[in-house]
């Protein structure tokens, strides 16, 4: 039994809809005598209860009822698929089921449908009926979308179904314009242009019998031109610059995949390098360079009102979004052209980057970040990986390179339980607490938004907090307390409960307004203008030729780009550590590793965790309290200063390697002797990162499983923050350890940190590059200086290499 249907066949599956919520099903299938083997399903694969937070438990199991959740029983042949199906048609007609399988019974009490794939897998699941509804609205002639047909290995019978399925859309009027295949990823989809009368005519069959839909080659069909990044049109300021003087740029090292950006702009002029193969400038106004104005303004300088220095290196910037052609008014959104498969473009520009484009040698082979501040609108994550987190998978291992994704923004409104009366008179405290809970308990339809569950990538969240001037735009109020997770977040967890988003950084803020009627509970709606409080950021100004306007913006796309800033940061700060003696030892790791270790090093959930454990834990969620609050808030906040440089009392050390399947290395960080018998707090972090081949016929999909434990002694120091299940379930273990007894041992003892590998998902033939960071700190009252002991100690360490069994 599996929770997503990837890597198999339609004749191999039968879709099981279950009465309430997966998870409680698997848990009602484990107690039927002699079928406990329907629930034995591997416990990570159980999606997260997106009722965890809600107060209101006896209103949770009458909602659940009216909710259906899907799991996939896969057979290897035929025999078995049909006799399932046969019980469950006698079963509904009454029937007594035959001797022996009576027990069967009291699983399809649980079931409200047990069938193969259909219609409505392949069409109503995917959101494709509103986007077909809004373009029959207005009258839109063609209507493109992608059909994703079930992924054939053989080259011939991948062949007739696409011959089979273009033949429908032929006899409809329609035409198929695109296809791709990769068969890294067991991904296979057409691009077709379809009559309105067509789609007009599903809308209407109630029976949705049309061949297209029914088509058993197709596996979804999906809306096209979804994957979008949206700022607005609102208040633009003069820039208070002056811009900072442009002094000698080095190559970039972070690629930006987004809209065209106003290459002449104050703040971007001579910053960029521009790669535009597909030529979207043709046609894209600069009054319409929005986002990707934005995105490259924050990676380049970061929030303008900080006042930072720009990078000291140049910016690569391939535009794969371009204004809508849907769209009405002007200025429109930016948003993947209809007519391509937007799968297609990205691994196309990935590939470009690092292999060239036919005779066109690769165009920025050193980047090893990759920024991807956008999301399909209509794609929030359901348990199976997206195509495109899918691509980005592969893509990362392929060529070693870190994608950092942003987690997607949810702007709808906030209810909470306050009424109207009551709302003009509750303190700014009851208000966050209303407003987290409400946030917490609304899961459901806030999870995250494709490519963000990309097991190989960076996902990344804000945080309610920019450098903007305290601005209160009238008749709002401001919902939280600076720091705590921004309520426009997307949340967690990601495929198969691994932590996601794993970061959170600045780019947040937002303001409310409430409405309510008497009686009623009061909604707030989120103020989305583009005046402060957000981060201020270059923008295209009034008219043709002004160069030299900002607004603010806000949201995950925001803190993604900040993201990518600190990367190409941290970069720099290799480049140094390369410089220093014994500093060729990074080379042994691929650059994308360390940066990825480090972002995660350098950060912890400080006051927020606790200011969310005293408004969401109850009696009843305290034992998984720690698992299901990293959904809203991961490893934590980014702090960059503490990975950039050691003090006194906070000293960080690297290690790396590459591991074959079952084998181990053994890390020593040497202790310091002046903490030996002292009583105070002290504080152990440790973060391993890797990047994972992938099996896209296996449910498990990673294929490579790196893993420590942490060493709590001799430090005397125990685990916090995140749960120890949850850090082991992506490609970022991230270990917070505290601790304040004194401890014992002496000149030469170290800690240490075993790194383990292991196969997830089949065979692990790759071996596998890894990047560790360590950091051990100690109050600042205790005055030891901590950094020069163990400095001192670390030159001549070594890793031991030993098998995992050794």
């Amino acid at each position: 039994m599996r929770l997503d249907a990837a890597g198999t066949t339609p004749e191999e599956v039968i879709v099981l809809e279950t009465v309430g919520p997966v998870d409680g099903f698997i848990a009602a299938v484990r107690s039927v005598d002699g079928l406990e083997w329907l629930g034995e399903i591997d416990e990570d694969d159980i999606p997260a209860d997106d009722d965890f937070f809600v107060e209101d438990r006896q209103g949770v199991a009458q909602a659940a009822r009216t909710l259906r959740g899907r799991l996939f029983l896969v057979f290897s042949n035929q025999q078995g698929l049909q006799q399932i199906t046969s019980l469950w048609r006698d079963w509904l007609a009454g029937r007594n089921l035959p001797y022996g399988l009576g027990r069967w019974g009291q699983v399809f009490a649980l079931l409200r449908d047990v069938r193969t794939w259909g219609v409505q897998d392949r069409l109503e699941e995917t959101g494709v009926l509103r986007d077909w509804e809004d373009r029959v609205a207005h009258q839109q002639e063609i209507v493109p979308c992608e059909l994703e047909l079930w992924y054939r290995s053989d080259t011939r019978r991948r062949a007739a179904a696409r011959e089979r399925v273009a033949t429908l859309v032929t006899r409809v009027g329609g035409e198929i314009v695109g296809e791709t295949t990769v068969n890294e990823i067991a991904y296979h989809a057409l691009l077709a242009n379809l009559p309105i009368a067509a789609v007009d005519a599903v809308l209407r069959a109630a029976t949705r019998d049309a061949a297209l839909v029914q088509c058993e080659q197709i596996q979804f069909i999906r809306a096209t031109g979804q994957l979008a990044g949206i700022v607005g049109d609102d208040q633009r300021q003069p820039d208070p610059g002056p811009a900072p003087e442009i002094e000698p740029l080095g190559a970039p090292v972070v690629a930006l995949f987004d809209g065209l950006p106003l290459e002449n702009h104050q703040r971007l002029a001579g910053r960029l390098i521009v790669d535009d193969p597909d030529d979207y400038g043709n046609g894209y106004p600069a009054l319409e360079r929005q986002h990707g104005t934005a995105m490259a303004s924050l990676i380049l300088h970061g929030d303008l009102d900080a006042g930072e220095p720009p990078l000291r290196r140049r910016l690569y910037v391939r535009p794969i979004l371009r204004p809508d052609e849907r769209a009405w008014s002007a200025p429109r959104r930016e948003a993947a052209s209809e007519q391509v498969l937007i799968l297609d473009v990205i691994h196309r520009a990935v590939r470009r980057l690092f292999e060239g484009d036919g005779a066109q040698p690769p165009v920025a082979r050193q980047v090893c970040v990759i920024n991807l501040s956008i999301g399909y609108l209509d794609r929030l994550f359901d348990g199976a990986l997206s195509p495109l987190a899918r691509l980005l998978d592969w893509l990362a291992w392929k060529y070693r390179v870190l994608f950092i994704v942003s987690a997607g923004n949810h702007a709808r409104s906030i209810e909470i339980a306050v009424d109207a009366d009551q709302i003009e008179t509750i303190g700014t405290r009851d208000l966050q607490s209303h407003v987290l809970r409400a946030l917490a308990a609304d899961a459901r339809h806030r999870r995250l938004l494709s490519p963000a569950e990309s097991v190989n990538a960076l996902t990344i969240a804000a945080t309610h907090e920019d450098a903007s001037a305290d601005a209160s735009p009238p008749n709002t109020a401001d919902p939280i307390s600076s720091g705590l997770p921004s309520i426009f977040n997307a949340q967690g967890m990601g495929y198969r409960r691994a932590i996601k988003p794993e970061l959170l950084l600045p780019g947040g803020r937002a303001r409310v307004r409430s409405r309510a009627a008497a009686g009623s509970p009061t909604t707030l709606e989120v103020h989305t203008q583009l005046r402060p409080p957000g981060q201020r950021v270059a923008s295209p100004g009034y008219a043709e030729g002004d160069l030299g306007y900002t607004w603010h913006t806000r949201g995950t796309s925001n803190a993604a780009a900040l993201a990518s800033r600190i990367a190409s940061e941290l970069h720099d700060v290799l480049d140094d550590l390369r410089a220093e003696p014994g500093g060729e030892v990074l080379d042994a790791v691929p650059r994308a590793l360390w940066i990825k270790a480090l972002l995660a090093h350098a950060a912890s959930w400080g006051d927020s965790g606790s200011a969310l454990e005293q408004i969401l834990r109850t009696e009843e969620n305290s034992r998984q309290f720690k698992e299901y609050v990293t959904r809203l808030i991961g490893y934590g906040r980014v702090d960059p200063s503490r990975v950039k440089e050691c003090t006194k009392d906070r000293v960080t050390a690297m290690g790396g390697g590459v591991l074959q399947v079952d084998q181990a290395h053994i890390h020593r960080f040497p202790l310091p002797p002046s903490l030996s018998g002292v009583r105070g707090w002290r504080r152990l972090t440790v973060s391993l990162a890797w990047l994972t081949p992938i099996n896209p016929m296996h449910r498990a999909w990673r294929r490579a499983d790196l893993w420590f434990q942490p060493p709590d002694a001799p430090l005397q120091v125990r685990r916090q923050e995140a749960d120890w299940r949850a850090v082991q379930r992506g490609t970022l273990q991230h270990e917070v350890l505290e601790g304040e007894r004194a401890a014992a041992f002496v000149d030469g003892d170290s800690l240490e940190i075993r790194v383990n590998c292991r196969a997830d998902a089949g065979a692990l033939e790759d071996a596998v590059p890894y990047a560790l960071a360590a950091t051990l700190e100690v109050a600042a009252e205790l005055d030891l200086d901590i950094y020069s002991e163990i400095r001192l100690r670390i030159i001549g360490t070594r890793v031991q290499v030993t098998n995992a069994d050794g």
